[in-house]
């Protein structure tokens, strides 16, 4: 059970329980969800339960059993890739409700037939060098969460401690500060914020620390090959690597397209097109299916044109 699971049902859970309390409670569920320690979080969230008076709720025990699974504190140290995010989690609502939407077909078409040149543009925004490097290195997605990440270090100080570790704290102390250790010999920087183990993207307390020692590039390992554009929507199988250009996959790409487009205009069209469609693939598949298989040599599946 993950946070996004259980936010939408905390109100109906303990809303009519706690009567005027609730809204109290909702700040406390919502710090306890973000502290970074468990041991922080194991002290915090007994206080809470008394507070409020919960100790005997079976969905306080619930969620007491699930803390691994929901709690930032004990999840964190998982490799996530921003998938608990705020903003994955919308994007992935927005996207899946688009896919199941009435036209969802064509909406899928048009979203994978946008220019690339559109598709990839990052405007700068710092003017840092580590900006610049890694625009030319990741993904749209992987430069966002860095570049946000390089902005809000701007408000952070970095001091170093005798025995060459640093204190990064925000200006204006909104969050707790954090330790990060770096060692130079081997390019390796670890912070106590365990941001870069989760998401694999460095986190702003590492962030300042190497534009304090004049890093005008990160090291390559923090530039994980799952966020690099040269890894992305490649196609794999097992004897070869198909890229956007393959003939195959551009001229089943554009039929599809066609298909779509056409299916769009009516309610007729599409309904027409859906039955037709889906007994022709039915009989594709199963005679598919009854072929031998091949573990030889890549066999060519370039459609061609038949009547």
């Amino acid at each position: 059970m993950s946070i996004w699971n259980i936010l939408p049902k905390v109100s109906s859970w303990f809303s009519l329980q706690l009567g005027y309390q609730y809204a109290e409670f909702k700040l406390e569920f919502d710090a306890l969800y973000c502290l970074e320690s468990t041991e922080d979080f194991e002290q915090r969230w007994n206080q809470v339960v008394s507070l409020f008076g919960l100790g005997s709720d079976k969905h306080i025990a619930l969620l007491n059993n699930l803390r691994e699974s929901w709690a930032l504190s004990y999840v964190r140290v998982h490799f996530l890739a921003r998938m608990a995010t705020t903003a994955y989690s919308k994007s992935a609502d927005a996207f899946l409700k688009g896919i199941f939407s009435a036209q969802s077909c064509w909406h899928c078409s048009q979203f994978t037939n946008q220019p690339h040149q559109e598709m990839q543009y990052m405007p700068m925004k710092t003017c840092l060098p580590i900006e610049e490097h890694s625009r030319q290195i990741l993904t749209p997605f992987a430069f966002n969460a860095l570049q946000h990440e390089l902005i809000v270090s701007m408000q952070y100080a970095a001091s170093e401690m005798s025995n060459g570790s640093y204190l990064v704290r925000h200006f204006r102390k909104i969050d707790g500060e954090c330790l990060v250790i770096q060692i130079p010999e081997d390019e390796q920087i670890h912070c106590s914020s365990k941001e870069f183990e989760s998401s694999g993207i460095l986190c702003r307390h590492a962030l300042r620390v190497f534009i304090d020692k004049n890093y005008f590039q990160l090291p390559d390992k923090y530039l994980l090959s799952r966020w690099r554009r040269e890894s992305s929507l490649m196609f794999y199988d097992d004897h070869s690597v198909h890229d956007k250009d393959d003939e195959w996959f551009q001229e089943f790409h554009s039929l599809t397209e066609t298909l779509f487009k056409a299916s769009s205009t009516t309610k007729e069209r599409s309904d027409y097109i859906h039955r037709e469609l889906t007994k022709e693939l039915t009989r594709i598949l199963n005679e598919v299916r009854d072929m031998p298989e091949s573990h030889g040599a890549p066999m060519d599946f370039t459609l061609t044109p038949t009547d």
